[in-house]
């Protein structure tokens, strides 16, 4: 596919991972502002962390005018509330409320999503934790294009990763990946 031919085909609607959500409040100064990160910074130990966060650093300042729609789910808020870290809930609430703006705008869920969403508890997707489906299932349900994931983990296996786009409809990216696809069109925002 060319690259004319995948702008139509760019994620605009985002289901952020609950470690996606993380990241993003822990190192939001270095996201928004460009500040330096500490060099003890927990996203060093992390196998590719620096470039994940570089790019969602990047998908962020297009972001600014190309007002993409970021969701989370009550499954998202409840992971936050388990950690019992208040500064961590406010931050999720914040996400939790532009979620709530992005779907009385846009429109939330249709038969035909729910119908999707309801495939993840096939046993083809047996390869899914039990919390990565219910987001991911979250995220089919609010008709997301693409869900948005630091974890290595979960987009491992290519091939399963592949199978759920086709079978529901969502693709699992990192934000390397995603901002691979974005750059190409990123002038026109920025």
């Amino acid at each position: 596919m060319s690259r004319v031919q995948s702008f139509d085909n760019l994620p605009r609607r985002l289901f952020l991972d609950s470690c996606t959500v993380q990241t993003i409040g822990q190192c939001g100064s270095y996201i928004w502002e460009g500040e330096p990160l500490a060099e003890t910074d927990s996203v060093y130990r992390v196998n590719g962390g620096p470039a994940n966060l570089a790019a969602l650093r990047d998908i962020f300042l297009v972001n600014e005018r190309a007002l993409f729609e970021w969701f989370l789910s009550e499954a998202s808020l409840e992971e936050a509330e388990a950690k019992h870290d208040s500064r961590h809930l406010g931050w999720v609430h914040d996400v939790m409320d532009h979620t709530r703006a992005c779907l009385e705008e846009s429109g939330g869920p249709t038969d035909e999503s729910s119908a999707r969403a309801s495939r993840l508890s096939e046993p083809c997707f047996g390869y899914l934790s039990e919390q990565d489906r219910r987001l991911i299932r979250d995220a089919v349900h609010l008709r997301c294009d693409a869900f948005l994931t630091i974890e290595q983990r979960l987009t491992r296996n290519q091939a399963q990763i592949a199978h759920t786009a086709r079978e529901v409809g969502l693709q699992i990216l990192q934000p390397v990946d995603y901002w691979e696809r974005l750059r190409p069109w990123a002038a026109l925002w920025r």
